[in-house]
C-alpha cells in the first residue's frame, strides 16, 4: 500500500505543468484569434482560436487596436501572460 502511494506521488510530481512559471521570467504566448471590445468596460479581449481562450489586453492603445475591431481580422499576436489570462501586447 505504501509502495502504490509512492509510485502515484512520483508519477504525480514528474510531470511539469505547459506554461512553467519561473521567478523573475516573463511568460510569453502566442495567440490567433480576434481582437474585440471588453463586455463591461471600454478595455479589449483577444478571443483567441489557437488556443481557444479569451484574454484581456491590459494596456491597450485605442488608436491602434480600434482598426483590428472595426475589420475583425485574424491576428497573430505574441503576448506576455501576467495572470491568468490577462495579457500584455
Amino acid at each position: 500500500m505504501l509502495l502504490a502511494f509512492f509510485m502515484v506521488f512520483a508519477a504525480c510530481t514528474a510531470q511539469e505543468p505547459k506554461v512553467q512559471a519561473v521567478h523573475g521570467q516573463v511568460r510569453k504566448m502566442a495567440i490567433t484569434g480576434e481582437i474585440a471590445k471588453g463586455y463591461r468596460d471600454n478595455g479589449y479581449i483577444i478571443r483567441g482560436q489557437v488556443p481557444a481562450m479569451i484574454c484581456t489586453i491590459l494596456n491597450p492603445d485605442p488608436k491602434i487596436l480600434d482598426e483590428f475591431v472595426k475589420t475583425e481580422k485574424i491576428v497573430h499576436l505574441e503576448v506576455r501572460i501576467v495572470s491568468g489570462d490577462n495579457v500584455e501586447i
